[in-house]
């Protein structure tokens, strides 16, 4: 009596990679708007020019896009340092710290989407 193997890890493995990718696209996106609640601002454009996309397979990239965003995250350079923040609740690595959040949430986050995975 012969016996069919119907393999569908290939099927299975592909479907959970994009629901892991959403997952991640969903941790990235709270992240950035963490990190846009917590960036400096009183004139300018940081908090605006902003955003998360992907950059590879499971790899997902938060960049603010204004020259002195650096500047503010890491509170200052080599020769300079921000002493004062001009609005309270904001400051110095405003981007670390939302994806710190973000990256304990994660698993969480995993479990919400692996449901949707199927074969």
């Amino acid at each position: 009596m012969p016996v069919t193997v119907i393999d569908k890890l290939p099927t299975f493995s592909k479907s959970l990679r994009s629901v892991y990718e959403d997952a991640l696209a969903e941790g990235a996106r709270d992240a950035l708007i963490k990190a846009r609640n917590r960036a400096p601002f009183k004139h300018g454009p940081l908090r605006a020019n902003s955003d998360h996309h992907s950059v590879a397979p499971l790899l997902q990239r938060i960049s603010f896009w204004i020259e002195y965003a650096r500047f503010q995250e890491f509170g200052g350079d080599g020769s300079r340092r921000v002493r004062n923040y001009t609005t309270a609740g904001t400051g110095a690595h405003f981007l670390q710290q939302a994806g710190d959040e973000e990256l304990k949430n994660l698993p969480a986050r995993f479990l919400k989407h692996g449901v949707r995975a199927h074969a």
